[in-house]
């Protein structure tokens, strides 16, 4: 504890330039360091969002060429679907006639085939194949077997939508659109189209999504393996990409710590892209902006204090020489001094040495005049009606009657006694000034339950108290001229069923509200004007007003709403502080 002594000892000697570079050091440092957390929370956050969102927009851009490519395929297997003149010719049972195959090769099929290669350069070979027993030529019309035999050929059999199937080796892959021709009774042969795609090509659009570390798995309608990419170092997938197609958000559970996982529909083709990427790449980015605006921040940082430090120097040298004055000043003979600087400065150090004179002048006179006269006179008053009680006597007196009221078997007259010693116990708050809301309560409760029993509980009390603000503290015996005042004035003259007296307690923006509501008769407006200046042979109204006013400032003195024949309310605030009212 000395320890600490000295240390706070020492804090407190140090000279105000050194302690406005310290705390400018200390504030600084607390503000750089609260300022990466929120840049890393807050903004890295934000910025991880942003990068996911442009991986997102880089993915879809692939994707929109990607559906170009397709859509060009499809829109050239309609054609082909639609060409009657094809069509027609494979669908003919030649038999042996070899010279009408033949014509059916030169006319129709070969130049047809042969021009629609030449429309879309993704397409690499246009077969037809039939089971009409057209003789195979030139690798354009094959059987229908040949077709068959394929594993895949089950899931594409008579659907004459376009089907895309990745064929070839594992090496050397293709890619091909396939569906069935039309089969009307005129059309007595199955008959297939085949259209096979350079198959890196064809997917070229993929692979320049992210110039950092990216793969990419696209799935067919079944979840089969479309085509795979990465930009890894070494031929490895860090991803599994059948564990990818059979359940995506388990391998998203397992690897999601590590990447970044993407997906989005390729639509034209039924198609489904995962997109994946370490997300080191992202915080990477992150971490570089966040940073370059530390280090900005830390610049402005090192200029500001340079700007302080002699900002400092410029408003110290003159505080100096006032200070040395002042030191001289006693308040005993404060009207005597008057400084003798002269400065050389209109700014505002030179105002305050300016105006310390005549400041130095009016003091005494304002606490005469403003504070000490009118605590002196709220002190009297109180002590006045404290001194009009003699506690002791009064207590002893009291615990008789109710010792007596009790062997009487009178329990009504001994709980009025007990409750008529509880109010004047806490109303003598044993000689102090302050006290608080939770005794000012107990004091108001005790009077209510007197004044029920007076009146024969002639009116119903409600109480909405906010337990946080019991304990604190207020000037004693403000709370009972304006509940007593509620209760004569208000409630005994209405002749309104039920009457009631609210007493709540609630807090707003650093202020606590006591209201006093009730919903008598109402105070008339002719004598609203006039009702802080009444007088009472007790602390009333006015001399409430006062002490609040004295206590907590002009702002805050008594506010009074009231309506004819509709209640009266009167609200006292009280500001949220650890300090005590002025006694």
């Amino acid at each position: 504890m000395r320890t600490l002594d000295l240390f706070f000892r020492y804090i407190r000697d140090m000279k105000l330039k050194t302690k406005l570079i310290c705390i400018y050091i200390i504030a600084s440092f607390s503000a750089l360091f609260l300022l990466l957390i929120v840049l890393k929370a807050a903004l890295g956050k934000q910025l991880f969002s942003h990068e996911q969102s442009m991986l997102s927009n880089a993915l879809n851009q692939s994707i929109s060429q990607l559906d170009a490519q397709i859509n060009d395929t499809i829109n050239l297997s309609n054609v082909i679907y639609n060409n009657d003149d094809i069509i027609s010719a494979i669908n003919v049972d030649y038999g042996k006639d070899y010279f009408k195959m033949y014509t059916a090769y030169s006319n129709i099929i070969k130049p047809e085939l042969y021009i629609y290669k030449c429309l879309i350069p993704e397409v690499t070979d246009i077969l037809l194949y039939s089971s009409c027993g057209i003789f195979p030529h030139k690798n354009l019309v094959n059987s229908l077997s040949d077709l068959e035999t394929e594993p895949w050929f089950p899931e594409i059999k008579d659907i004459h939508t376009p089907s895309w199937i990745v064929t070839g080796t594992k090496e050397s892959p293709s890619l091909a659109s396939i569906r069935m021709l039309p089969k009307i009774p005129s059309y007595p042969f199955d008959n297939y189209l085949y259209l096979e795609t350079d198959y890196k090509n064809f997917f070229a659009c993929t692979n320049s999504i992210s110039q950092d570390a990216y793969g990419l798995v696209i799935a067919g309608k079944n979840n089969s393996l479309i085509y795979q990419y990465h930009s890894f170092p070494g031929d490895d997938f860090p991803v599994n990409a059948q564990e990818l197609l059979t359940d995506y958000e388990k391998t998203v559970e397992e690897y999601g710590s590590r990447y970044i996982f993407l997906s989005a529909p390729v639509e034209s083709a039924g198609w489904t892209i995962y997109y994946y990427s370490p997300i080191s790449n992202v915080k990477g980015t992150v971490e570089r902006t966040i940073f370059t605006s530390f280090f900005l921040i830390a610049l402005c940082f090192t200029i500001l204090f340079l700007l302080t430090f002699f900002t400092v120097n410029s408003i110290l040298s003159p505080l100096r020489q006032l200070t040395g004055v002042i030191s001289k000043i006693s308040l005993a003979d404060i009207e005597k001094h008057e400084l003798l600087i002269i400065p050389n400065r209109n700014d505002e150090i030179g105002k305050l040495i300016h105006t310390f004179n005549s400041m130095l002048k009016r003091i005494r006179s304002l606490i005469d005049e403003a504070y000490v006269q009118k605590l002196k006179a709220k002190e009297y008053q109180l002590n006045a009606l404290r001194a009009q009680i003699n506690p002791h006597f009064l207590y002893n007196t009291l615990s008789l009657i109710s010792a007596r009221a009790i062997i009487a078997e009178q329990t009504e007259i001994s709980e009025t006694v007990q409750l008529l010693t509880l109010f004047y116990r806490t109303s003598l708050n044993k000689g102090q000034d302050t006290t608080t809301i939770r005794n000012e309560l107990e004091n108001i409760k005790a009077y209510i339950s007197i004044q029920l029993i007076l009146t024969s509980h002639s009116f119903l009390v409600e109480y909405q108290l906010e337990e946080a603000l019991l304990e604190l503290p207020i000037p004693c015996l403000i709370l009972q001229p304006i509940v007593e005042n509620a209760i004569e004035h208000g409630l005994r003259s209405s002749r309104r069923q039920p009457r009631r007296l609210i007493i709540a307690l609630s807090e707003e923006k650093g202020i606590c509200f006591i209201r006093v509501s009730d919903n008598g008769c109402g105070i008339p407006p002719d004598k609203m004007q006039g009702l802080f200046a009444c007088e009472t042979t007790h602390i009333g109204i006015k001399n409430v007003n006062e002490r609040l006013k004295l206590s907590y400032g002009d702002n805050l003195g008594l506010i009074i709403n009231s309506e004819a024949d509709n209640g009266t309310e009167v609200i006292i605030r009280i500001p949220l502080q650890k300090n005590s009212p002025k006694p």
